[in-house]
């Protein structure tokens, strides 16, 4: 193969990267593949494999066109290889997780998230009907009195998962959450009682109002939702929390 046809090769392969992760952070669907704290690290790793196909471009108008091949067959394999996740990324679909993993990772109703009690000062700051499932969940493990937080009006948007363990009119309203990215994503739940139950089929999202109350379960106190209102609404664009 010609150098320069080579070189050339490089340059599509480095902009096909830099322009599939730079359109992925202007779209926001980087999101659903990890933390928001991580989106300046992909924008930079974008923007350097542009700029590195410029080096590499202006390498290849010094090259002389006249110069005899030179053999890059395990150079040619490492193109194809990066090649494979733009082809991937540009032509599959983005899609959120769907309830389907439940069935093999399980919903939460705690977890063990790191305390802070900057944490817990941020959180009490909201008003109680603006906190999401995650808020309530890191609440109940950073706080030792949460007898005090029951009556508080609850307002939470989320996934219905009906758990067999949980009587007949009872469901879980869950969100998946993702610390690092989609592979370490954890599914947090609340449990809802609603007598309505048997109306919610399918994998559908629901927004829950009603007032907390405290349930055990091993031992522990968790929140649950007496549910006074039970609308089913459309999935968020972003349905994912960050811890």
């Amino acid at each position: 193969m010609n150098l320069r046809v080579f070189r050339s090769l490089q340059v599509l392969v480095l902009l096909g990267l830099g322009f599939y992760l730079l359109s992925r952070v202007w779209s926001g669907q980087v999101l659903l593949y990890i933390n928001q704290r991580f989106v300046a690290l992909v924008f930079f790793a974008g923007l350097s494999l542009v700029v590195l196909a410029q080096i590499v471009l202006r390498e290849r108008s010094d090259l002389d066109p006249t110069a005899p091949p030179v053999s890059h067959t395990g150079w040619r394999w490492n193109l194809w290889w990066l090649l494979l996740p733009v082809l991937v990324g540009f032509l599959i679909p983005a899609r959120p997780l769907s309830v389907s993993v439940l069935e093999n990772r399980g919903i939460n109703t705690s977890a063990p998230l790191t305390a802070r009690i900057e944490d817990s000062q941020a959180i009490l700051s909201l008003a109680p009907i603006e906190r999401t499932v995650l808020d309530w969940i890191r609440l109940f493990s950073l706080e030792q009195d949460v007898e005090r937080f029951a009556g508080e009006a609850v307002d939470v948007t989320g996934f219905v998962f009906r758990d067999g363990r949980l009587s007949e009119n009872q469901f879980m309203v869950g969100r998946f959450t993702i610390t690092c990215c989609v592979a370490d994503a954890m599914a947090l739940g609340m449990i809802v009682d609603y007598p309505g139950v048997q109306n919610l089929n399918g994998q559908i999202w629901v927004r829950v109002q009603g007032e907390l109350s405290i349930t055990e379960q091993d031992g522990r106190k968790l929140p649950a939702i007496r549910a006074e209102q039970v609308e089913v609404v459309p999935q968020p664009e972003q349905p994912y929390l960050f811890p």
